[in-house]
């Protein structure tokens, strides 16, 4: 399974590197009912080819082509361009998300996320560890002199967002949910909260992989109740979060 989530994301690095085209321009409406956008339709068009050329007995559950019934025992849950709103933009933070599990959250056994501009590739399975660029990663032991949060902000942020901003001695948004979450694994933030109204609470796609990565580096993900995350495999999930590297920093977010 590793080395075919690994060739996945290659396909699809490759494919974004070569797209010469508008990576905004719209190409139809994806099954979450939101525009498909150049960059997307060809990023997931290079992974199914790649799950194909390679015979994946696996279902698939994808931003643009939704729930591709293949008879498969398991799902990749893949979301080939997180941040597209970033690439389309020209903001250099975006990444491919690819998961394997079966109908809920806690299924998922192995979680990959490529940075498809630096090329870093986060890895997990269950029961083995996180690594970045096959290196071990762990999350950080929280420090409030020095704490960095990550924190959604915008017009469908709830107000408490603005105070959990404040908590933290600086706060940071990436724009793409599974890099956060890799960043929060790798030490890199304290804590990852997402607070906004039903329109942009993160998908299953989105998380998946970076859930599980979160966990395997020794930090805990939750709802805003503070209950361990938890959710189905489908196209209509979606959640708020938190996600923290040590318990302290998530006792640290009001």
């Amino acid at each position: 399974m590793k080395t075919l989530l690994h060739a996945v994301a290659d396909a699809v690095a490759k494919a974004s590197v070569a797209f010469g085209g508008e990576f905004g321009k719209v190409e139809g409406t994806g099954a979450y009912g939101t525009p498909t956008q150049a960059i997307d339709k060809v990023a997931e068009d290079a992974a199914l080819l790649c799950l194909k050329a390679h015979g994946a007995k696996l279902n698939i559950l994808s931003e643009e082509a939704g729930f591709l019934d293949r008879g498969g025992e398991h799902t990749l849950i893949l979301d080939p361009v997180d941040g597209t709103h970033n690439a389309v933009r020209g903001v250099p933070m975006f990444a491919t998300s690819l998961a394997v599990g079966d109908g809920a959250l806690s299924t998922v056994t192995h979680g990959l996320v490529r940075d498809l501009v630096r090329g870093t590739v986060y890895y997990a399975e269950k029961g083995q560890g996180a690594t970045a660029d096959g290196r071990r990663i762990a999350t950080r032991r929280f420090d409030p002199a020095d704490s960095v949060f990550s924190v959604y902000q915008g017009k469908n942020a709830k107000p408490e967002s603005a105070e959990v901003a404040r908590a933290a001695r600086r706060a940071r948004h990436m724009g793409a949910a599974s890099l956060d979450l890799c960043l929060v694994a790798s030490g890199a933030f304290d804590a990852y909260y997402v607070n906004s109204a039903s329109a942009a609470q993160l998908r299953i796609i989105d998380i998946a992989a970076g859930v599980l990565i979160v966990r395997e580096a020794g930090g805990v993900v939750v709802d805003l109740r503070r209950r361990e995350l938890e959710m189905p495999v489908t196209l209509k999930s979606r959640a708020n979060l938190i996600a923290a590297g040590d318990r302290k920093a998530l006792e640290a977010i009001p």
